[in-house]
């Protein structure tokens, strides 16, 4: 179920790592991201991808992932893979499928009325809990955005792939900050708003960088991404405190929410707090940051009780 600010579960980050690699796979599980996302698709060569599916539907089975969400990004319909590939991790325990090369809201339905019907194949509860986060990365997907995010209730988010969408765009630089790029980055975050399920922002390729990645992230957070496709554990943690509220973030929210009811109680519906003039609209944003930091596990109920810091 969404939050009326379009956020379910917790993804601030979402780490890639090759299916066929069972090594990488073992590391990666201590990264501490909100999501690992075990690759099938274009992290494994052509004659890698049987193995690469045994391995991780054997790893889904075995669990032990502690607080961190296992999805898999399975190849997509219509390839010699995708069928293989969803019986497989469905019946092994996938929590959510990264649908690839997503273009139009009748390819995720058709892709939701399959899982519908493993749910009944295999007998149990895997199936019908599966969530669907769809990776957009074509001028297509991109124009059709706005159609996706209403294709099914399984779709828990909207993915932006920027290095294929500029390889089809023909683009000489995949740039994700400025151009067409930067627009279609946009483009994804307001249809995912509108639709109300989850934005999460591109990859950054470059790994030596640290401070231009927290910048990136930075930047796809005032864009309204909620979280990060990540390719290397040390983006983990970045993604993690850049999408997090801060203790200063969480009490100022608690300040406007605290006064917000104040102003309802004496029957007004715009007020002044430090200098600013606040309304319910302003209050939701602010609501949302709350939200954000009790399923960060910063802020507490009983942190609530009482005024204070935010942990």
């Amino acid at each position: 179920m969404m939050s009326p600010t379009g956020e379910g579960r917790l993804r601030r980050s979402l780490l890639f790592v090759p299916g066929s690699e069972l090594r990488k796979i073992e590391k990666a599980r201590q990264a501490g991201a909100d999501t690992l996302l075990l690759d099938l698709e274009d992290g494994v060569a052509p004659e890698a991808k049987d193995r690469a599916r045994d391995i991780v539907a054997q790893v889904l089975r075995e669990g032990g992932f502690g607080d961190t969400e296992p999805a898999v990004r399975i190849n997509a319909p219509g390839t010699p893979w995708f069928d293989a590939d969803l019986d497989a991790v469905v019946s092994a325990g996938a929590n959510a499928l990264m649908l690839p090369k997503t273009e139009s809201a009748k390819g995720i339905a058709q892709v939701a009325a399959r899982l519908d019907r493993l749910g009944e194949k295999f007998a149990r509860e895997n199936g019908s809990s599966v969530h669907l986060l769809a990776l957009v990365e074509s001028a297509a997907g991109v124009a059709g955005a706005a159609s996706l995010g209403g294709a099914s209730p399984r779709l828990d988010a909207l993915c932006f792939g920027h290095a294929d969408f500029s390889r089809d765009m023909g683009l000489a630089e995949a740039r994700a900050s400025s151009g067409v790029i930067l627009h279609a980055r946009c483009t994804i975050a307001i249809a995912a708003r509108a639709a109300r399920v989850a934005a999460i922002d591109t990859v950054f390729l470059d790994l030596r960088d640290e401070r231009a990645f927290r910048e990136d992230a930075e930047l796809g957070m005032r864009l309204g991404f909620q979280g990060k496709l990540c390719i290397h554990p040390m983006q983990v943690k970045i993604v993690n405190e850049v999408l997090t509220p801060t203790r200063e973030q969480v009490d100022y929210a608690r300040r406007v929410v605290e006064a917000w009811e104040c102003a309802r109680a004496q029957g007004r519906g715009v007020f002044a707090l430090e200098g600013r003039m606040l309304d319910a609209p302003l209050v939701a944003v602010q609501q949302g940051v709350l939200d954000r930091a009790r399923r960060a596990g910063v802020l507490h109920d009983k942190d609530d009780e009482g005024g204070g810091g935010g942990h």
